[in-house]
């Protein structure tokens, strides 16, 4: 009779370690991350704990590990959406869009970007992030809208907070991201431009 046990597929260093990111993410998005345990992720992935431990000193190591990961590619994701809009409408839909992604339910991003212990290995880079995405929107706008940068400056703090203010409120109450950012991006559009055509309305009573 012959062996049908299925062959076990070898895999590369690098392979296996993102092989167990993959699904440590599945695990953490679906059930939360108080449950997950390295002992799990070894039975979901069909590995030895040790075999685990020996890539991942740690949880908090292959926590860390994961969030980096995940980071950096929702920053390709975004730089990549940034440099194909080609309005200031679609540049703010991509901005609340990344806003979103913070809170959207079922990814691990927001999951593990709000534990201090995990997060504290990406403070710097979520500070450069914020800083790049605002000086790159306050280009953006004052370039559109022909203002100087501290006008600039305000409408982007503003239009953020209300972005941010938006996600926060969808991803408690599991609305639809799609008309969400619909409505967002919508009533930041038309924020914008009221102040900007009271601006200009001022300077000809001048």
């Amino acid at each position: 009779m012959s062996d049908t046990k299925p062959k076990r597929i070898r895999l590369s260093p690098e392979a296996r370690q993102q092989h167990l990111l993959d699904c440590s993410a599945e695990m953490i998005a679906a059930d939360g991350l108080a449950g997950f345990t390295m002992e799990g992720l070894a039975k979901r992935a069909s590995v030895s704990a040790p075999l685990v431990y020996n890539y991942f000193p740690s949880r908090i190591e292959l926590l860390q590990t994961l969030l980096k990961r995940e980071l950096s590619r929702f920053n390709r994701r975004t730089v990549k959406e940034a440099e194909q809009a080609k309005s200031f409408e679609e540049i703010v839909r991509m901005a609340v869009r990344s806003n979103f992604a913070h809170y959207a339910p079922g990814t691990v991003l927001p999951i593990l970007i709000t534990q201090p212990e995990i997060a504290s290995v990406v403070q710097n880079r979520l500070a450069q992030n914020s800083h790049e995405a605002a000086s790159f929107l306050i280009e953006k706008a004052a370039d559109y809208y022909r203002l100087d940068e501290d006008t600039a400056s305000l409408i982007v703090q503003l239009a953020s907070g209300a972005a941010w203010s938006a996600a926060k409120l969808a991803g408690k109450r599991g609305l639809g991201m799609d008309e969400t950012v619909e409505l967002t991006v919508n009533y930041i559009i038309a924020g914008i431009e009221t102040l900007v055509a009271g601006q200009k309305n001022e300077r000809k009573i001048k």
